[in-house]
C-alpha cells in the first residue's frame, strides 16, 4: 500500500520516533522531529476558508521526505519559494500504480487544477500520466507538457472552448443540459460525447449543503430532456464521468459504482469510466479500507469487462494525492514579537490567505536550528487580513526576524488557486530532482 518512509532523506510529516531505530537517525534529526507540529493547531481559524482543509494534516497516510537539499539552500534561496520535489512525487506514482496493479485497463491521470507548474506537469508526463483539464488554459499546460490522453470536465465551457477541445480530439464530459444543448447545436458536429452523472451528497456534506442534496454538477441518467436530445441529434456516449468528493470508504463507492452499472444498459457504447478525483483520505491510516475500495473497483471493472466484447477503460485522476506532500513553501520571517496571549506571533514574507485557503501548511522546520526551549508561535501572513494565518501553537525554538521557515503540504492547490490580496506575487517556483535545485521559468 502506499507509504514512504526513505531514511536517506529527512521524514516530512509528522511521525511518531519510534518509527525509526534511534541507532539509525542522526541527532539533527531527532531534533528536527521534535519540532515538527503535531496538533490540530488551526481550529480557530473559523472564516470558512480553512477549518475543513486543516483536517488534511491528519489524513495523509504517505510520508514522503524532505529532500537534504532543501536544508542547505534554504538560508540562500530568494523567498517566498514554492520548491517541488520531484523525486518525491515518482514515488507516490509508482506507489500508486502498485496499489492499482490489479484493475484491469486503468489510466492514471493527474487534476491539472492542483498544480500547473510546467515543470511538475512535464515529470507527470514522463510517468506516462494524463491530464483532468477544466478550463483553455489548463489544456494549454497540459499539452504544452506533453500529457495524454486528456479528459475535460466543467460546468462554464463556451462555444469557442468546445471548439477547441473537439479540435484538440478531447471528449469532453458535459455536465449539463444547456451544455449539451451547446455542443449540438452550434460546437461541433462529433457525435461522440461524454456525460458527467449527477450524484448526491456523503452523508458528512449534506449538512453543509441544507438546500440540496445533490451535486450542483452532472446530469441526471434519467432525464427524459436528456434522452431527447441524444435522439434527435444521434449522439453516441462514450464516457461517463463521476466525482464524489473525498472518497471516505468502500461504502461511499459501492453506491457509485451501482450508478454506473446501471449507467452501463441505458449507454451500451461508453468506452471509458471515469472516477474523478479525492482519493487522498484513503491514506490517512486506511490501508484496510483503501484496499478494500480498489477490490471492489476491480471486481466491478472485471464484472463488467467479462459482459462485454470490447472491455471499458478506468480513469482516476487524483491532484492532491500526487502532489500535496511533494511541495514545500519557503518563507522568511519579516517580524518575531511577544503577544498578550503568551504565544510569539511571527510574519512570513508571504501569505497564507492568498495561498494556501485550499491547503493546509504545518511548520516543518526553522533554519537555523537553535537549542533552546521550545515556545509557542504562531505564523501569520503578510498581510492586513486578521485571520491571516499560517499555522497557531507552532512549538518551536524561539523564531528571530531574518529565520527561514520551510513549510509542508505546499504542492497543490497553492499557486494554481493563489489569491492577490495587496498585489503580493505569487512565490517564485522551484524544483528538486536527484538532489538538484532548479528554477522554473
Amino acid at each position: 500500500m502506499l507509504t514512504f518512509v526513505k531514511l536517506p532523506k529527512f521524514p516530512l510529516f509528522p511521525v511518531p520516533c519510534s518509527l525509526f531505530p534511534i541507532s539509525t537517525v542522526k541527532p539533527n534529526f531527532v531534533r528536527l522531529l521534535t519540532m515538527i507540529s503535531k496538533d490540530d493547531n488551526n481550529q480557530e481559524i473559523k472564516d470558512g476558508w480553512r477549518d475543513d482543509v486543516t483536517e488534511f494534516r491528519n489524513w495523509m497516510k504517505i510520508i514522503p521526505t524532505i529532500p537534504e537539499k532543501l536544508f542547505k539552500i534554504a538560508s540562500d534561496i530568494p523567498t517566498p519559494a514554492l520548491v517541488y520535489d520531484l523525486d518525491a512525487i515518482t514515488d507516490t506514482v509508482t506507489a500508486l500504480r502498485n496499489d492499482l496493479r490489479q484493475i484491469p485497463n486503468i489510466e492514471l491521470c493527474l487534476a491539472v487544477k492542483a498544480n500547473r507548474c510546467q515543470s511538475v506537469l512535464r515529470h507527470m508526463a514522463k510517468l506516462g500520466l494524463g491530464a483532468d483539464i477544466t478550463t483553455i488554459q489548463e489544456l494549454d499546460a497540459a499539452m504544452a507538457a506533453g500529457l495524454w490522453p486528456i479528459y475535460s470536465t466543467a460546468p462554464g465551457f463556451s462555444v469557442a472552448d468546445l471548439k477547441r477541445l473537439a479540435t484538440e480530439g478531447v471528449i469532453p464530459d458535459l455536465c449539463s443540459l444547456s451544455q449539451l444543448r451547446v455542443w449540438c447545436e452550434s460546437a461541433n458536429p462529433d457525435k461522440r460525447v461524454g456525460l458527467r452523472l449527477r450524484l448526491p451528497f456523503h452523508e458528512d456534506a449534506k449538512a453543509k449543503n441544507v438546500v440540496t442534496r445533490w451535486s450542483r454538477f452532472g446530469v441526471d441518467p434519467k432525464d427524459s430532456g436528456l434522452h431527447s436530445l441524444i435522439q434527435t441529434h444521434k449522439l453516441e456516449v462514450v464516457h461517463l464521468h463521476v466525482h464524489e468528493g473525498e472518497t471516505f470508504s468502500e461504502a461511499d463507492l459501492h453506491q457509485t459504482l451501482d450508478l454506473l452499472v446501471s449507467c452501463l444498459e441505458i449507454f451500451p457504447k461508453v468506452e471509458v469510466l471515469n472516477l474523478g478525483g479525492g482519493w487522498a483520505y484513503l491514506f490517512h491510516l486506511q490501508k484496510p479500507e483503501a484496499q478494500r475500495v480498489w477490490n471492489l473497483v476491480n471486481k466491478t471493472i472485471t464484472r463488467i469487462n467479462n459482459q462485454r466484447q470490447q472491455p471499458v477503460r478506468l480513469v482516476i485522476e487524483p491532484g492532491m494525492l500526487l502532489t500535496m506532500m511533494a511541495g514545500y513553501l519557503v518563507a522568511e520571517v519579516k517580524a518575531a514579537d511577544d503577544h498578550p496571549s503568551g504565544h510569539r506571533i511571527v510574519v512570513l514574507d508571504t501569505s497564507a490567505w492568498n495561498l494556501m485557503f485550499w491547503a493546509p501548511c504545518p511548520a516543518v522546520a526553522q533554519i537555523p536550528f537553535r537549542e533552546e526551549p521550545m515556545l509557542v508561535h504562531d505564523l501569520a501572513g503578510c498581510t492586513c487580513y486578521e485571520t491571516d494565518y499560517f499555522c497557531l501553537n507552532e512549538k518551536m525554538a524561539r523564531v528571530e526576524v531574518g529565520d527561514r521557515v520551510i513549510l509542508n503540504a505546499s504542492g497543490a492547490y497553492t499557486s494554481s488557486v493563489a489569491r492577490s490580496l495587496h498585489g503580493l506575487p505569487i512565490p517564485k517556483e522551484f524544483v528538486i530532482r536527484d538532489n538538484r535545485l532548479s528554477l522554473v521559468d
